[in-house]
């Protein structure tokens, strides 16, 4: 990842390109800094807009243009030019670290949400489980149930003294409930 518009993007120039004059320099050589000064600052000067243009055209040139100035003051001089490759330096590299950092953050955040993600799954897994069991057991009761209530019914269909029985047993318990509410 670039840093950023830097002052050599500002003139057009690469960081080897050289602050001597054009005539000293092959045509093959990387463009001089001073040249492309020139160049730009005649692209951009501000005289050079129309005379219809707007205050905030002309505001955009004159930005443009000190953005050229600055440029060429700093690449110019070989003192600031140093200081200036060690600040795009140090920038590229805590760009470089702070990528790293992100990378790493974001690749925690990943993993923290995938395992949130399987954890809340196999939350979802575990009660979907227990309400089938629950369901299979709700299922397997009403099965004995009937299972049984076929049994008493094919003993009471083999032996008609049990549900006889069973009526009398019945008819105590109902007498005796009644007896026991209306003593209370």
């Amino acid at each position: 990842m670039a840093v950023g518009l830097t002052l050599y993007d500002v003139l057009g120039v690469t960081p080897d390109a050289t602050t001597e004059d054009a005539t000293s320099v092959l045509a093959s050589s990387p463009l001089l800094v001073r040249k492309a000064y020139k160049l730009k600052a005649l692209e951009t000067h501000p005289d050079k807009l129309e005379p219809t243009a707007t205050e905030r055209q002309r505001r955009a040139a004159e930005g443009k243009f000190r953005n050229v100035c600055d440029a060429f003051e700093v690449l110019s001089d070989p003192i600031k030019r140093k200081a200036y490759d060690e600040r795009i330096t140090r920038a590229t590299i805590n760009l470089k670290m702070w990528d790293g950092e992100r990378e790493r953050r974001n690749q925690e955040r990943e993993t923290w949400a995938r395992q949130l993600r399987e954890q809340s799954e196999a939350r979802i897994k575990a009660r979907q489980d227990w309400y089938d069991s629950l369901q299979k057991a709700k299922e397997e009761k009403a099965r004995h149930e009937a299972m049984v209530e076929q049994f008493y019914q094919e003993l009471r269909d083999r032996n008609p003294e049990w549900e006889i029985r069973r009526q009398e047993v019945l008819k105590r318990k109902a007498l005796l409930r009644e007896k026991t509410k209306s003593s209370k």
